[in-house]
């Protein structure tokens, strides 16, 4: 007994097993005792799994529309290639042809600055470290950087394309039945070297016009923010479903049974 209450103090994975299995026991397992008591332990189990599975798909489906709850990985910038130089020299397929059919971010976009926390991390890697992405880093690409740190360098622009394709739209809102692709490319260019004078606020960097353009392209991933809600609504769903048909041929057996009998004299 000491040897297993010291293994719950120190193992969470341990705990939260029990913790789990005790709120199920607590919770739908009190409901379910009190049903089978009073209808039998058949129509209780059944009356038991439909109320627990109907509310389990209404907060599926609640957490799908807000995306809260189980969330799943959020959307993220998945780097395809760095090219310092002619971008026409990328392997990209969508690049073809590029700045045509491409629209330009204007400085304070929203997605600009997103994307450019993306290319950082690829710009200088040593000087953006990811929090939590440790293990991962031996799995991803390695691209070439001509930079060491985010000071090495200026943001000259960014380009879109994709990303749209849109079922209706209401308004400002619009509805998607499927996204299409959707491409970013930020192009960066090397810093000058300035001084500023002493004891004076650094001077603003400033692209170095002489030097090549290093463009980073990259692919939005969606992500599956709303799938564990959905697949978890459509899931209770079923056996919702199943349970209360279940329940239904019950009733019109019963009711079947009444109408057969002899009325009384």
């Amino acid at each position: 007994m000491h040897h297993l209450l010291s293994a719950l103090t120190w193992d969470p994975q341990l705990r939260g097993y029990l913790i789990a299995l005790a709120a199920i026991l607590a919770f739908p397992g009190s409901v379910y005792l009190l049903l089978a008591t009073n209808m039998g332990a058949k129509i209780g189990f059944l009356l038991a799994v439909a109320g627990l599975s109907g509310w389990m798909m209404t907060l599926g489906i609640v957490w799908a529309v807000f995306g809260i709850g189980m969330r799943g990985n959020e959307p993220t910038w998945k780097v395809k290639e760095v090219i310092t130089g002619d971008v026409a020299r990328s392997t990209v397929p969508v690049i073809g042809g590029f700045p045509k059919g491409w629209t330009k971010l204007p400085p304070g976009n929203a997605e600009l600055a997103d994307a450019q926390a993306a290319a950082d991390a690829v710009l200088a890697p040593s000087a953006t470290p990811t929090p939590g992405k440790e293990a991962s880093t031996s799995s991803t690409p390695a691209f070439q950087s001509p930079f060491k740190t985010t000071a090495d360098y200026v943001t000259v622009t960014g380009y879109r394309k994709g990303g749209d394709n849109s079922l209706f739209a209401i308004r400002k809102h619009k509805f998607f039945l499927r996204h299409s692709a959707h491409y970013d490319v930020i192009q960066v260019r090397p810093a000058l070297n300035q001084t500023g004078g002493p004891g004076g606020a650094p001077p603003r960097a400033i692209a170095d016009p002489s030097q090549p353009i290093t463009s980073v392209i990259m692919e939005r991933d969606l992500g599956t923010l709303r799938l564990p809600q959905t697949m978890l609504a459509l899931f209770s769903g079923v056996i919702f479903a199943v349970t209360c048909y279940a329940l239904h041929r019950r009733d019109k057996e019963i009711m079947a049974v009444r109408q057969q009998q002899p009325a009384p004299a």
